[in-house]
């Protein structure tokens, strides 16, 4: 038997009520997700300490957002005084700390087995539900893709670690998933995937730091940025999960689930796909 650990982040806001501005600022709500083998973890948290250091980096949590942050107050000559939470990196060119990013999730691509998942909902639409469908929904679209993945192999199992996101929202994440797990639904039985979540502190996990940078870079290039576009064609594109050749509806999912969504999405990517 063999144990494969998943980690898990998010990347933008919902609210079933939105306003434009709160659509140009978050157009879309994202949850990435890496398998890995668990044997390969010591390997993968040693690589990115190590990478850290090989950059002149401290070894604090640097997230995704930091880096638009950072980059903001180089470009436009704002102070990071106020900005306790990335001041650490205040001497350091923002180029730099994404050639970092770029770099660490190189990382995923070197191990013997990664397989990476995203659920994308779009902002822009006129879909209302509600904080705890969205989550659902979420959630039960990577446990499919994670269950189908993990049984290909009769014994193995995997143990799922998301980052929390604040007492009340992570109490739902648990009640979200145990319900799934439960409850089920066309899947019917999760008999490959551990059947409680863990809710892992990112500061204290390399692999809740890369599923940000995942989540970080798909945002990105759902947004047309260059520099995210081309760092998941290098890094991240090949660990994408796919089925029968197709990513779409494999490792990368439209959520809720919409064929005219997937359309859009998949004509999207072809600008750009290697």
């Amino acid at each position: 038997m063999a144990v494969k650990f998943g980690f898990s982040d998010e990347c933008g806001n919902y609210m079933p009520i939105r306003t434009d501005k709160q659509n140009q600022i978050h157009p879309f709500y994202v949850r990435s997700l890496f398998l890995m083998n668990g044997n390969d973890y010591k390997l993968l948290s040693n690589r990115f300490k190590s990478l850290k250091t090989e950059f002149g980096l401290p070894q604090n949590e640097i997230k995704w957002a930091h880096i638009w942050s950072l980059r903001s107050c180089q470009r436009y000559g704002n102070s990071p005084k106020e900005h306790k939470d990335f001041y650490f990196l205040k001497d350091f060119d923002y180029h730099k700390i994404i050639d970092f990013a770029e770099k660490s999730l190189l990382l995923l691509k070197e191990l013997d087995s990664c397989k990476t998942i995203y659920t994308i909902t779009n902002n822009k639409t006129d879909a209302k539900f509600s904080e705890k469908d969205l989550f659902k929904m979420h959630i039960t679209s990577l446990l499919q893709r994670v269950q189908y993945e993990t049984q290909i192999e009769s014994d193995d199992l995997t143990v799922l670690f998301f980052d929390p996101i604040g007492d009340k929202k992570s109490k739902l994440l648990r009640e979200t998933y145990f319900d799934i797990q439960t409850n089920g639904d066309f899947v019917k039985n999760y008999t490959h995937i551990k059947d409680s979540l863990n809710l892992e502190y990112s500061h204290h996990s390399a692999g809740i730091q890369l599923a940000d940078f995942l989540a970080g870079v798909i945002t990105g290039v759902l947004k047309g940025y260059e520099r995210s576009i081309d760092i998941f064609n290098k890094a991240v594109y090949p660990t994408l999960r796919h089925y029968n050749r197709k990513i779409l509806g494999a490792g990368i999912c439209e959520v809720p689930s919409n064929k005219n969504q997937r359309d859009e999405l998949r004509e999207y990517l072809k600008k750009f796909s290697p």
